[in-house]
């Protein structure tokens, strides 16, 4: 199964509308005729479905060039050890911080302790480290056929969080991951890297970027005017109340 969102633009995990395991965030594919990427890559749960997913889109795996890393979180990157040894053409990609997790991180770095004491994974759940092929900077661009995907490393969500902006046919789709939500929320966790400060400093990155396409990695996302959602959590960021948080 999978969801057509736009041309060339899919979504192949979610398992909040029973795309692929139920502890997945959104797994988006975008396809540029004989190249595509892979934003996220679940939880590592079943990761065979999102797989499956890819195929019935009809792309090729050998066609998907980056997996690129929102952040570290089990349902965003749990699935990175699976995937890379099935998309063996593919080049993982994330930031420096988020980098370190996915290779070494304990479970109480990668927030798991609090995790699965509130209930969100079985605590049997295992988190399976892997290499990440290529460090992201902040503003780096990477040319994918006709797509330009650039990473914006937005501190907050996590400490390196990384919101992905990619240009295609004259639109401009941003992949927020955790980072920002419809409607201007922010999602703070009780958990090392997750901070205020941190959203005080990456947030901003994503002002003025005229983005059509907000796609978070929960909830809805919209195919245009998707800067007014952010602009919406910038101006809350400039009160002394916490922002709305999801």
């Amino acid at each position: 199964m999978f969801l057509r969102i736009h041309d060339g633009l899919f979504m192949v995990g979610n398992g909040a509308i029973g795309l692929s395991n139920g502890k997945d965030c959104a797994v988006y594919l975008v396809i540029d005729k004989d190249d595509a990427i892979l934003i996220d890559t679940g939880s590592g749960l079943e990761s065979e479905l999102i797989l499956n997913n890819i195929i019935e889109t009809g792309c090729p795996l050998s066609n998907i060039k980056y997996i690129f890393i929102t952040h570290a979180h089990g349902d965003h990157a749990g699935g990175t050890y699976y995937l890379k040894q099935k998309l063996i053409n593919s080049k993982t990609v994330a930031s420096e911080p988020e980098k370190y997790l996915i290779e070494n991180g304990t479970e109480y770095e990668l927030g798991l302790t609090f995790a699965k004491y509130k209930g969100s994974y079985p605590q049997d759940y295992v988190y399976k480290h892997t290499a990440i092929d290529i460090t992201a900077n902040n503003e780096e661009v990477f040319k994918v056929g006709n797509l330009t995907v650039t990473a914006i490393i937005t501190p907050g969500h996590s400490e390196g969080s990384t919101c992905y902006l990619i240009e295609k046919s004259g639109m401009k789709w941003l992949f927020s991951g955790d980072e920002v939500f419809m409607n201007g929320y922010l999602s703070l966790l009780n958990c090392p890297g997750s901070t205020m400060e941190g959203y005080r400093i990456g947030l901003p990155r994503l002002a003025g970027l005229n983005i059509d396409g907000l796609f978070p990695a929960h909830h809805m996302f919209t195919l245009k005017d998707g800067q007014s959602h952010i602009d919406i959590a910038l101006e809350r960021l400039k009160g002394s109340s916490l922002p709305p948080m999801v």
